[in-house]
């Protein structure tokens, strides 16, 4: 289900960002969404790039996030994803075709509007 921008101010500004008075605690807020609501593991694509300077688009399993409530500090959320046998860390934002659950969805299309308004 997408949610219509109205629903995500809504929720940005009646579950994300209440009662917050500065930056710290708008971060913090924003961290607790994201744990609360993105459940791992699921798939997605990203785009792997080779030494010879090709790029590809493959399925990776997204295993967790790396940004938490001690690091967040805005700007970017960062998760875990497991290529092969390699796991590392990427920007959320550079993941596409997200296959999760309805509630991680909606938590993602959250996320990427706060970015788009950034």
């Amino acid at each position: 289900m997408k949610l219509t921008k109205s629903e995500i101010q809504e929720i940005i500004e009646d579950k994300i960002i209440v009662d917050c008075y500065d930056e710290e605690e708008v971060n913090l807020g924003w961290a607790i969404f994201m744990e609360d609501n993105i459940h791992y593991p699921f798939e997605a694509e990203y785009q792997v790039k080779f030494k010879n300077g090709k790029h590809l688009w493959t399925k990776v399993k997204v295993i967790n996030n790396e940004s938490s409530e001690s690091n967040f500090k805005g700007g970017s959320y960062y998760v875990k994803i497991g290529y092969k046998e390699i796991i590392f860390s990427v920007k959320l934002e550079e993941l596409r075709n997200i296959n999760a659950d309805e509630e991680t969805l909606k938590a993602i299309q959250v996320w990427n509007h706060r970015t788009e308004d950034d």
